[in-house]
């Protein structure tokens, strides 16, 4: 009985959990400005730039040639992106290059972007979007104040206190 009835209930399960890289290179996808910054800080990511190098590379050329928003967009969704193998991967980008995000979010609207942008790399995985949070609340890249703003956000509000999700 219960094996007739699966396919019934496969539509309350939740989306397939997992990453939703902005940025991701594929051969079929055209390349924009984005995908370049991306492929260029995760080589320097793995070249072991320091978060020094990082940081000017971003202030020198993203920012004045992009703006700040595309610049968080970007170096967020990647170091997201280069993190989300596990928590420890996690743990170690924030350690490391938490520094970038720092300098490139100091104010609380700038955090709000950024915890955008986090949520929007784990749409899939709530769970994911809490303890990338939570650990840059720990590393003080947010503050407690614009984590408390973001979800009570009219764009939040819905998704976090009236959810559609009949497993939460």
């Amino acid at each position: 009985q219960s094996i007739e009835d699966a396919a019934e209930l496969e539509g309350l399960l939740p989306p397939k959990a997992g990453p939703n890289f902005r940025y991701h290179t594929d051969e079929s996808k055209e390349s924009t400005e984005g995908h370049r910054i991306s492929k260029e800080l995760v080589s320097m990511v793995r070249g072991r730039k320091t978060t020094r190098d990082i940081i000017l590379w971003v202030e020198e050329q993203i920012v004045p040639a992009n703006g700040t928003k595309f610049a968080v967009d970007v170096v967020s969704q990647t170091l997201l992106d280069i993190g989300s193998k596990s928590f420890t991967h996690l743990i170690t980008v924030l350690e490391r290059y938490g520094q970038i995000i720092s300098k490139l979010c100091p104010d609380e609207e700038m955090q709000l972007l950024l915890m955008d942008e986090v949520s929007a790399y784990w749409k899939n995985s709530t769970q994911m979007t809490a303890i990338a949070i939570d650990r840059m609340m720990g590393y003080r890249l947010i503050s407690n104040l614009a984590i408390v703003k973001w979800v009570f956000s009219p764009a939040n509000v819905d998704q976090f206190h009236v959810s559609d999700r009949p497993w939460e």
